[in-house]
């Protein structure tokens, strides 16, 4: 028989593979049916992650509207939205702005729900059942204060499941405790932003980290100055700031004598010197960018050659930032040809 590899003419022989065995389930296979979605909070949720992974500044108009869609009937679901959103925020830090304006956006468009009785009724009501209003805001709001209040950080690492990981796993697990703890003072930062919070939960959140002369607490006290420094530093607030700053001068002289300090100092010393250049960086932030802002750098700076393709509907950019009619494309090299030869 004529084959194609090679055109040779052989007789391939049968693999002899001997009697197979039938396949056999095991006891954790995978189940089809068991990763769908039952219930409507369980549709709900994955609806609204798959939402924020696709998110970013050049769809948000898009999908914060789907977000604010969404249907929540009962405050468990409100409240497990919350949380995927404050997850979400804290393991992509470096997109806290654009979750702090998701948050923004939506929390007047999700509907509001009765709680159950309040346990502790005001003074005078002894008696009246009294019900919260579980909304958005409340919602985020203790979800914050709930990550910033834990005693220990790290308790998560002495749990009794998790005395048989290895010393790489456990650095990894660290590493992610650091990583939220980090993400949501500059969360509640970007929140303060946002108005979101008050200026008042700011000022206590700073007395706090004040209160404390550890490594990470120092570091999310920088974080936190960073972020909202220029907000809070008002005429009427100069009293607080000056108290602060020199308690962070105080701080960064203690911690100076102790081992490996000198981080924690000269982490002290360029918040302070953030603020005595009027909160203007010696580097310029970045954050996240549209595709259209990434493509106006690029040409900028010369990364680009010729024109960069428009947004939908919009003008031409050449490289020099000047506009080209709407129509006009490159210049076709066959004119330049009969330019040349006289017409």
């Amino acid at each position: 028989q004529n084959q194609r590899g090679g055109g040779r003419n052989q007789q391939q022989a049968p693999l002899s593979m001997g009697p197979v065995r039938p396949l056999e389930r095991t006891e954790n296979a995978y189940d089809v049916t068991k990763a769908k979605p039952k219930t409507h909070s369980e549709n709900l949720f994955k609806e609204a992650r798959g939402i924020l992974n696709k998110l970013t500044l050049t769809n948000f108009a898009k999908l914060s509207d789907d977000i604010a869609k969404l249907d929540i009937r009962e405050p468990d679901e409100l409240k497990g939205l919350v949380g995927i959103i404050f997850d979400k925020s804290l393991e992509e830090s470096h997109f806290c702005n654009m979750y702090a304006q998701l948050c923004n956006v939506i929390k007047d468009r999700l509907p509001e729900f009765k709680d159950e009785a309040d346990p502790d009724p005001p003074p005078g009501q002894a008696g009246q059942a009294t019900r919260k209003t579980v909304t958005f805001k409340r919602c985020l709001l203790n979800k914050c204060q709930e990550e910033f209040e834990r005693a220990d950080r790290y308790d998560e690492l002495t749990d009794v499941d998790n005395e048989g990981l290895s010393a790489e796993d456990k650095v990894k697990k660290t590493r992610r405790v650091r990583i939220r703890m980090l993400g949501n003072i500059k969360f509640i930062g970007e929140l303060f932003a946002q108005k979101i919070l008050n200026e008042k939960i700011m000022h206590e959140c700073v007395k706090r980290l004040l209160a404390s002369n550890d490594e990470d607490t120092i570091e999310c006290l920088c974080k936190l100055m960073a972020t909202i420094g220029k907000l809070l530093d008002r005429p009427e607030a100069k009293q607080y700031m000056d108290y602060y700053f020199d308690q962070m001068r105080q701080t960064g002289e203690a911690v100076s004598r102790q081992p490996n300090g000198n981080r924690l100092k000269f982490m002290l010393q360029d918040t302070i010197d953030l603020r005595k250049n009027r909160w203007v960086p010696r580097r310029e932030t970045t954050g996240p960018k549209t595709i259209e802002e990434i493509r106006k750098e690029a040409a900028k700076e010369g990364i680009v050659a010729g024109p960069i393709p428009p947004p939908r509907g919009g003008p031409i950019m050449d490289n020099r930032g000047a506009q080209r009619p709407q129509g006009m494309g490159a210049p076709d090299p066959r004119d330049r040809q009969q330019r040349m030869m006289g017409g």
